[in-house]
């Protein structure tokens, strides 16, 4: 019996964790996983030790004020990784949490594989001196990380992007013509996101059915989330319709309001056109534009290196200026196009199907 402790914080890599799950189970049907993550991950067996919901927040002033919690969390999760017998730990992105258990494993022994790379080459680039010394292997999903960290003396291994083995992403998607009059709206899968977006989202609505009058609106919800958590949303905007296939969205709609993250790349790979946007609290806003070194936040952007997708962040998130970005996307046919076509460049970068098979692979190879 192969057992691993993994570790993912949010549902992207509550997603990704089950995928790497099912092909290492493919591999070896004799593997226990331990550890935290979410209902993807549960489905597949993982032995979640707290609700993934519990611990998915953003922000260091949001993170600070459930210190203890995370303390308490933290040494839970090392006292399981002492008394118990782990072939590796397996930590998925989520940075602030993971690399401190990754500490913990290295010290006692327990082999590091980290599977997402915390994005030490935005916000983080003196922390990718700790990993050299706490990380066995890396295992990136950019190709541009694998440079990176393996100038930072780390052993890394580019696997593709898992979003690619999502059979719901297209080998084409449709262009302008294909699409329905619908704009979708992504505000984010945590409760405290929506809390900080509502609002917004209200605005939004209204300067859409005043300016777009042809066009519908639907709003991606997140199962993970209460549906009361919408009903500010529901009260303020009566037209707009909720959807939780958020695919299948992706690909109808003629384009698109989303905030920051993987949704992003998940937007680009169903050739949906957007507006980034995101609002988070002064003080987490302050100190990370202190902490970040990078021109842009939408992966579309750094991937491409030009800011092909408009951003909207803090102050500069309003209605009228999204809303205007927004028309001028579905009434410039060059833009719409273009922003298509460097989506396909993207995917090209990406490289091929199968990311979760290979770091399978190589973890079952390792341990």
């Amino acid at each position: 019996m192969k057992r691993y402790f993994i570790v993912a914080g949010e549902p992207s890599g509550d997603m990704h964790g089950a995928r790497l799950i099912n092909s290492m189970k493919r591999i070896n049907p004799n593997i226990e996983f331990v550890g935290i993550g979410g209902p993807a991950m549960a489905m597949v067996g993982l032995i979640s030790i707290v609700p993934m919901e519990k611990i998915s927040v953003i922000g260091m002033w949001e993170v600070a004020k459930r210190i203890i919690f995370f303390r308490n969390l933290l040494s839970d999760c090392r006292k399981i990784l002492a008394q118990s017998k782990f072939d590796a730990f397996i930590p998925i992105d989520f940075p602030g949490f993971n690399l401190k258990l990754s500490e913990f494993a290295h010290k006692i022994n327990i082999p590091v594989i980290y599977y997402i790379a915390p994005q030490l080459w935005a916000w983080g680039k003196k922390r990718a001196i700790k990993m050299q010394k706490i990380v066995d292997q890396l295992l990136v999903v950019f190709p541009f990380e694998e440079e990176f960290f393996t100038n930072h003396k780390i052993k890394t291994t580019f696997v593709g992007h898992p979003l690619l083995d999502d059979p719901t992403i297209p080998d084409n998607f449709p262009e302008f013509e294909g699409r329905q009059n619908n704009i979708v709206i992504f505000p984010g899968s945590r409760k405290q996101e929506l809390s900080r977006h509502s609002q917004l989202i209200i605005d939004i609505a209204k300067e859409i059915n005043q300016k777009l009058p042809d066009y519908s609106i639907s709003l991606a919800s997140a199962k993970s989330l209460d549906v009361k958590e919408y009903e500010l949303i529901k009260r303020n905007t009566p037209n707009i319709h909720f959807d939780f296939n958020n695919r299948k969205m992706m690909l109808n709609a003629k384009a698109g309001i989303i905030k920051t993250g993987t949704s992003n790349l998940e937007a680009a790979l169903c050739g949906l056109p957007f507006s980034m946007f995101y609002k988070t609290s002064s003080l987490s806003y302050w100190i990370t534009r202190n902490l970040v070194d990078i021109k842009y936040l939408s992966l579309i952007n750094i991937l491409t290196n030009k800011p092909i997708i408009h951003e909207f962040i803090q102050w500069e998130a309003n209605s009228k200026a999204i809303v205007e970005d927004l028309i001028e996307i579905l009434q410039n046919p060059q833009r719409y196009k273009e922003i298509q076509d460097n989506y396909r460049t993207i995917k090209k970068l990406l490289g091929n199907k199968g990311a979760s098979d290979i770091a399978a692979s190589k973890i079952v190879e390792l341990t």
